[in-house]
């Protein structure tokens, strides 16, 4: 009886599934790349003009003369034509919600600020501060401080465009949904699914690490943006 020759199958084999792995692993180089980005903490100099990714901080402390709020809602619909039968597409509401508060500023100066989507929650005579982050042509207003409620607005969307910038999310997503076919392909021919285990950590890895780095920018690091603007806050309560 002739007995199968299984070793030298089990061996070609492994080496396929190494082979398969590591350029699975060379196609995930990027999004490690945006993983180890992301886990960078945003830390916030001792006298809150800086972050430690090169962007700059400003703001602005008043107090409340007026304010305004209003809503636009925008309506997008998706249109598609089949030769000689055009149809309707999938239509997309947004809501965007607009405050505009007019300050009188502490040396008796008055400037308007307007912030979108952050509910601001302030009336007249109460004190506010406005935080916006600066780096060469992007500018984000990420925080709304009211001192008087002493009630702090932190905007996880602007913080999130800090971290990682509108053009490098497009460019994220596009690399993420077109780097599936490959890791799903190797997954199933070869890789063992090995392939997509990585790909599948390294993007919870991605999610873990920016909800991590927001949630402490929005405690630890607000603490120093909160002590700089509550002392020109407190200037202007006791006058």
């Amino acid at each position: 009886m002739d007995v199968p020759e299984t070793t030298g199958s089990t061996t070609s084999g492994a080496a396929i599934a190494i082979g398969v792995t590591f350029l699975a692993l060379l196609l995930c180089l990027p999004l490690i790349g945006y993983v180890i980005w992301i886990w960078r903490p945003l830390r916030v100099n001792s006298t809150a003009t800086g972050l430690r990714r090169g962007w700059r901080l400003g703001h602005v402390t008043g107090e409340v003369v007026d304010s305004l709020r209003h809503t636009e809602i925008t309506s997008t619909t998706e249109y598609g034509v089949i030769p000689g039968n055009p149809y309707l597409g999938a239509t997309t509401v947004t809501t965007d919600v607009f405050d505009t508060l007019n300050l009188r500023l502490a040396d008796g100066r008055y400037t308007t600020v307007q912030v979108v989507n952050f509910n601001v929650s302030a009336f007249p005579h109460q004190i506010v501060s406005f935080w916006t982050a600066y780096k060469s042509h992007s500018v984000f207003t990420f925080a709304v401080l009211n001192h008087t409620t002493r009630q702090q607005n932190v905007n996880d969307q602007q913080v999130f465009k800090i971290m990682l910038s509108p053009k490098l999310q497009i460019v994220f997503v596009l690399y993420l949904i077109g780097l599936v076919f490959p890791i799903a392909f190797f997954s199933v021919f070869g890789g063992h699914g090995v392939p997509f285990l990585l790909w599948f950590v390294l993007v919870i890895l991605f999610v873990i690490g920016q909800r991590k780095v927001r949630r402490r920018f929005g405690t630890k690091e607000m603490a120093t943006v909160w002590r700089v603007s509550q002392a020109e806050a407190q200037q202007m309560m006791v006058r």
